[in-house]
């Protein structure tokens, strides 16, 4: 994803070399400045919304396809179950449990990544059953997920164990990538992934 990004900033800053060299002469500085102030906006909210989710989440980090399949492999996810991803960055850990049978749904606050996903969930057919929104994780209610997965950072594990202790039903399955909750024991561990379940 970081490479796609590289590349549509590059097709737009070409683009806009293009426009400027063709409409500066007819429409003026007006058009240039206008131009300047929504690249700059772009530009804005990414670094922004990268921010936030550094300080109150984690930065995006893609999971290779093997780890996405390990996480609902340890999550023993089943046609049919809800599964929550927090962060959901591109969206590939909704989309595979969707394509499992899964209902699945993602938070990510990057309204790229937001609108990333959404499409990928569109253009292959998912969207019956996958959903990506577009906002913090903090402030939903998780009691009717079976299975949440997720990547944070240390800074945000203690808190997140907090609110899904609370929030989880029984059985409520939990995979976290890398990090450990700091008072919660896993049940399982398979190559940096945790599986906690609520007792």
């Amino acid at each position: 994803m970081p490479i796609l990004t590289a590349l549509l900033l590059l097709l737009v800053l070409v683009f806009a070399q293009v426009l400027i060299a063709i409409f500066s002469a007819t429409l003026g500085l007006g058009f240039i400045i206008a131009f300047v102030l929504v690249i700059a906006l772009a530009g804005g909210i990414f670094f922004a919304t990268t921010a936030y989710s550094v300080f109150f989440g984690a930065p995006f980090v893609p999971t290779d396809e093997q780890r996405v399949s390990a996480m609902l492999a340890l999550a023993e996810l089943k046609p049919g179950e809800k599964l929550y991803d927090l962060g959901s960055g591109d969206g590939r850990i909704v989309i595979a449990a969707a394509r499992a049978g899964a209902y699945a749904e993602g938070w990510e606050i990057s309204p790229y990544l937001w609108l990333y996903s959404t499409w990928q969930i569109r253009r292959q057919g998912l969207g019956d059953r996958a959903r990506i929104h577009l906002g913090s994780y903090w402030e939903e209610k998780f009691n009717d997920a079976d299975v949440v997965t997720l990547f944070l950072i240390t800074q945000q594990m203690g808190r997140m164990q907090g609110k899904l202790q609370d929030e989880l039903r029984l059985g409520g399955r939990v995979v976290s990538y890398a990090f450990k909750f700091p008072h919660w024991q896993h049940e399982r561990k398979d190559r940096g992934l945790f599986l906690y379940r609520k007792g």
